[in-house]
């Protein structure tokens, strides 16, 4: 009870910030399993998935990091330049991502994955997919009005992510169930891949471009 009323106390921005904790340990703790997965399966996209998921963990908490840096700044200019770059560099890391994220699954495209895994796991991924989903678009309808640039960023990266939580997922599901004299999985993975990749890049091209449309 102690908990829920120190909860139900704070701001609405600080309420977000004390829930990003928990999910991005959480995050961090599924990555570690996805890179056991990868190592015993074994499994380049588990791998891949797990290192993608590693990365925006440790982006959102360096932007847990800056939003905790301004609340002890009064100096409005510094605390809108540290949003600001925050921001930025989320943008920058999504573009580098999503470009890395296209070759892979250009790679895909050519040479297939082949990741079938025992039916209980396939489940799992599926239902951290589905959380991963979940939990990011409902941080983005509900707080969709919130301004504060470093907030956004983080709502970004987690939608991200979340897309290649769902990547992996049909990659499991499709090399694990599906008959391949039917569906051509190689083709169904890489263009999907493709897509995600290419709606990465353009969240962080929005999220550049966007900084002018903040500032103003």
């Amino acid at each position: 009870m102690n908990i829920l009323n120190y909860i139900k106390k704070l701001k609405k921005e600080d309420r977000v910030i004390f829930f990003l904790v928990f999910t991005t340990i959480g995050n961090i703790l599924i990555a570690i399993m996805k890179f056991i997965l990868s190592l015993t399966l074994p499994s380049l996209w588990f791998f891949i998935n797990a290192l993608f998921m590693i990365i925006l963990s440790f982006a959102r908490f360096f932007s847990i990091k800056d939003y905790n840096k301004i609340k002890l700044i009064k100096n409005k200019d510094e605390i809108k330049k540290i949003g600001y770059t925050n921001y930025l560099n989320n943008g920058i890391l999504l573009i580098i991502l999503g470009i890395m994220y296209f070759f892979v699954n250009v790679y895909i495209y050519y040479k297939g994955t082949n990741t079938t895994m025992h039916e209980y796991l396939t489940y799992l991924t599926a239902l951290v997919a589905f959380w991963s989903i979940s939990s990011a678009l409902y941080g983005m309808i509900k707080y969709k009005r919130d301004k504060n640039p470093i907030l956004k960023a983080v709502k970004l990266t987690n939608f991200a992510n979340s897309l290649t939580s769902i990547m992996l997922t049909q990659i499991v599901l499709l090399d694990t169930y599906a008959n391949t004299k039917v569906y051509n999985s190689n083709l169904m993975n890489g263009l999907t891949g493709i897509g995600i990749s290419l709606i990465i890049i353009i969240i962080g091209l929005y999220m550049i471009i966007g900084i002018n449309k903040y500032e103003r």
